[in-house]
């Protein structure tokens, strides 16, 4: 193991992480403060490792929050009462990041993804969709990262770009209806009249409806463009590997929903209080007999916590949403704005079919849909649009993934630039853009006539 040094950083995000779940079951109002506090503390201390983009973005979403809650008469308490909104993200992140380790090194895992990958021509693009999405809907970007060795090794960059396309729509489809999903536990917390319950059972009908069209699109449009490959021979999965991989997911997901009904915890607690012990129990599993424990279990939370201030670009996103979204909810009367939205689009449908194109338009000119989310439940809560709170829910969920598909700095167009070598705002505005359009007109009709019909 190496003996890399821990950051304070990263025992300052331990704390918070450690806050944040004290204060899901035990409530205490000073707690706030010393949160926001150590999360401003966590910011400072990376601020510099930032990359610039994300700096001046940061810096214009919360000069604007700051602006607005400067409106206010207890404007200190808004802007506090934001930060300290972003401890479940980072909550739910430090769970993740236990996952990612044992991911990477499960046998049954590495064996589900051969099996994936093998496919010939014809079938690869489902196989490697509807794999990320099983995948990733649980393991999130760990899920993804398990893919893309096809695609770092793929010469043809026709091949390359239709392999990376159907990772990236079978993955970012997931957080219509997974609970595993940043997407999911924004708009949960966006909406909390909502529970998983009202809009993840609707949302698998989505993801369905996504892959497929990304599918058909494929096949009709960007298949035809290149002559026929050689047809490979595929790896089958074993049954042995194949149940162990069922049973793992199974489990993870099994122990969060007894989890969540015994307690009453959200979704970001769950995973909190379940993701390091869960982590580190699998972990040991996958060693050698006799360096299992205590061995495997310090080395897992050594690379965990070292890792810890890597996420500094994710924390600083989210925090500088939740003082947007505080901040505009202060200064901007909600009345006014939805008199006018309901004056333009009196009719629920087109309500359905603008946030649509305002979710693909801000994300497409750089916004992280966390923002859109955040700012327009706050301004325009459903009631205000005239609007039950599942619909508003289930159009947030079903346009969150496109979203970040063309979006040049979401988390998922930028891991793929990684992996292909192409810039993330080509594979945002000219491989996702068609398709995210595509799908947002068919999941804008499949929200309607759900609405209708329910």
């Amino acid at each position: 193991m190496s003996q890399q040094r821990i950051w304070i950083s990263a025992w300052v995000y331990l704390v918070i992480a450690g806050l944040a779940l004290i204060d899901a079951f035990i409530h205490l109002p000073q707690l706030v403060p010393v949160t926001a506090g150590l999360i401003v503390f966590f910011i400072l201390l990376q601020f510099r490792e930032v990359p610039l983009p994300q700096k001046i973005a940061s810096i214009v979403l919360t000069g604007i929050g700051l602006i607005g809650a400067a409106a206010s008469e207890h404007w200190a308490g808004v802007v506090i009462d934001g930060i300290a909104r972003s401890r479940v993200f980072l909550l739910l992140f430090f769970a993740v990041s236990w996952l990612q380790y044992p991911v990477n090194q499960s046998p049954s895992l590495q064996a589900a993804r051969r099996t994936i990958i093998s496919q010939p021509p014809g079938r690869r693009f489902l196989y490697m969709s509807f794999g990320v999405h099983i995948l990733g809907s649980i393991l999130n970007l760990a899920g993804l990262g398990l893919l893309t060795t096809m695609v770092e090794k793929q010469k043809n960059t026709h091949l390359r770009r239709r392999m990376a396309m159907a990772l990236i729509n079978g993955y970012g489809s997931a957080s219509c209806w997974s609970p595993f999903f940043i997407g999911m536990i924004v708009i949960l917390v966006a909406l909390p009249s909502l529970s998983w319950r009202d809009i993840g059972p609707w949302g698998i009908l989505l993801a369905l409806a996504i892959m497929t069209m990304s599918w058909l699109y494929d096949r009709l449009v960007l298949r035809t463009a290149m002559p026929s490959e050689a047809a490979s021979s595929p790896v089958p999965i074993s049954k042995q590997h194949f149940w162990r991989t069922a049973g793992l997911l199974g489990s993870l997901v099994g122990l969060a929903i007894v989890i969540v009904e015994f307690t009453g915890a959200s979704i970001p607690v769950t995973l909190g209080l379940m993701g390091p012990p869960f982590a580190i129990c699998w972990y040991m599993s996958l060693g050698a007999k006799g360096t299992r424990f205590p061995h495997r279990a310090k080395s897992l939370a050594v690379d965990v916590m070292k890792g810890l201030p890597s996420l500094r670009n994710e924390v600083l996103v989210f925090v500088a949403a939740n003082i947007l979204g505080v901040g505009i909810s202060s200064a901007i009367p909600t009345q006014d704005v939805a008199a006018v939205v309901n004056a333009v689009l009196p009719w629920t449908d087109a309500k359905i079919f603008a946030l649509i194109l305002f979710f693909l338009f801000t994300s497409a000119i750089g916004l992280h849909p966390i923002i859109v989310v955040i700012a327009l439940s706050a301004v325009l809560p459903p009631e205000s649009l005239d609007m039950r709170d599942w619909v508003m829910g289930l159009t947030f969920v079903g346009v969150w993934g496109l979203s970040t598909m063309v979006s040049p700095f979401s988390g998922t167009t930028l891991f793929m630039s990684r992996v292909t070598g192409v810039p993330a705002h080509i594979i945002g505005w000219s491989w996702m853009l068609p398709t995210s359009l595509l799908n947002g007109t068919v999941i804008a009709v499949m929200i309607i006539a759900i609405r209708h019909l329910v």
